[in-house]
């Protein structure tokens, strides 16, 4: 977001001064590189219909590379890999749900829609769908973006789309009908999921090396903000002193919060009370003879009644086939998240071995597997949670801050976790400041 925001800023003829606190620019966007692997420390992919990056990209002249076998899903059920549904008849033949759970789905439509201003996750789809939807189906996927609890998070907030659709037609599969014939006779092609040959840091690099180098300056730790008159005065780690006319906090929301606790504390309180869940990514290669699978899609999740440890899969070398060496595979694994918070503070070589044996639980090798290349990655405070009250602590977040004019924040705590919404908000940040 602070990128976007900094490199539009530039082009629009402003001055702009970048303050990164590490050693490098684009957070936790980072592409990793050994031993022939390419392994992304963060996100993996963004979709075809981000416009805003597909425009960034045009401008840096960057080419996206399409990921291969994304449209084919996988589900760990009752003890195996179950692909999941990805047409009506496919799902009447599905087993994912029993004849009894695709009942229930199926009287969505005849639901009555809830009169209050929030509901969880949970509650929502378990009212909707059903409780058989929600455990096989809604608590793995919310696991998989979330890494959080769907008892906790709020669904106009996390699916705001699906809240509005409920609210104006009283139904989702509604919802979703009139959208469609709203579209109807619009061209478009199938979504689909990019990045780039090297990975996703190849936009953050691509947006730091169009800033002047004067314009970005690392390890440049914030530890204070002021106002005085229509002036800001940033205090640096290093005892120095910057003064500017605009802010954009392009920070964590535990970050912002600091910032923020003098400026504006009521302000500095919403933003410490959004929670940031541990989780841990493992990248694991091997040889590809060495899994029974063939691997043909983007990935796995798996439902927590299946009692296996990790969140779910993605099979980075089948959607991207040149980041590893030949004979090669490369499987990224996320394990911890709101229900196993403890997993962010154990050693290294214990989540390897729990990330181990729960791929030889999914996919039953003839012998037990060995990587030939790991990663541990841990995150103690990885993704931000949409919890109950989201909404309306966004509104008075945005309320307060009226009060602090020319101080903008953006991020991937407000309205939206992805790639493409981080760089939509850093785009917003610049049209607030004009």
């Amino acid at each position: 977001s602070g990128l976007t925001a900094a490199y539009r800023l530039f082009r629009s003829g402003h001055r702009v001064l970048v303050l990164e606190a590490s050693s490098r620019a684009g957070g936790l966007i980072q592409t990793l590189e050994q031993d022939g692997f390419i392994a992304e420390a963060g996100p993996n992919t963004f979709p075809s219909t981000a416009s805003h990056i597909l425009e960034l990209c045009q401008e840096l002249n960057l080419q996206p590379q399409v990921a291969q076998a994304a449209h084919r899903r996988y589900l760990f059920l009752q003890g195996r890999l179950v692909a999941l549904p990805h047409n009506p008849l496919s799902f009447l033949t599905s087993p994912v749900l029993s004849f009894a759970g695709k009942l229930r789905l199926l009287q969505e439509p005849w639901i009555a829609k809830s009169d209050a201003e929030d509901s969880s996750v949970a509650e929502f789809f378990t009212r909707r769908l059903g409780a058989e939807s929600v455990q096989n189906l809604i608590d793995p996927f919310i696991s998989g973006i979330y890494a959080g609890d769907i008892q906790r998070l709020s669904l106009p907030a996390v699916f705001p789309k699906l809240w509005e659709w409920e609210q104006a037609t009283g139904s989702i599969l509604k919802g979703m009908l009139r959208q469609a014939k709203q579209k109807r006779g619009t061209k478009g092609s199938r979504m689909k999921l990019l990045s780039f040959p090297c990975g996703l840091q190849t936009l953050t690099d691509a947006l730091a090396r169009a800033l002047p180098m004067e314009m970005l300056r690392l390890n440049a730790s914030v530890r204070r903000l002021e106002r005085h008159a229509e002036m800001y005065t940033v205090h640096l780690a290093s005892g120095e002193t910057l003064h500017a006319r605009r802010l954009v906090l392009a920070t964590p929301a535990f970050v912002s919060a600091a910032l923020l606790a003098d400026l504006a504390p009521t302000v500095s309180r919403e933003l410490a009370d959004i929670p940031y869940p541990s989780l841990t990514v493992v990248h694991t290669g091997f040889q590809a003879r060495e899994l029974p699978h063939p691997l043909d899609g983007f990935g796995f999740l798996i439902p927590r009644k299946e009692n296996v440890p990790l969140l779910g899969s993605i099979w980075a070398s089948s959607l991207f086939p040149n980041r590893v060496p030949p004979g090669k595979i490369l499987l990224s694994n996320f394990i911890g998240g709101a229900h196993a918070p403890e997993l962010a503070h154990a050693p290294a070589e214990h989540i390897q071995q729990l990330v181990v044996e729960s791929l030889e639980k999914v996919f039953k090798p003839k012998s037990k597997l060995s990587p030939g290349f790991c990663r541990v990655l841990s995150y103690s405070q990885a993704i931000p949670q949409y919890s109950l009250g989201h909404v309306s602590r966004v509104r008075k977040i945005e309320a307060k801050l009226k009060r602090l004019p020319n101080l903008t924040l953006c991020g991937n705590y407000l309205h939206g976790i992805s790639l493409e919404h981080c760089v939509q908000w850093g785009l917003n940040a610049v049209k607030d400041i004009g």
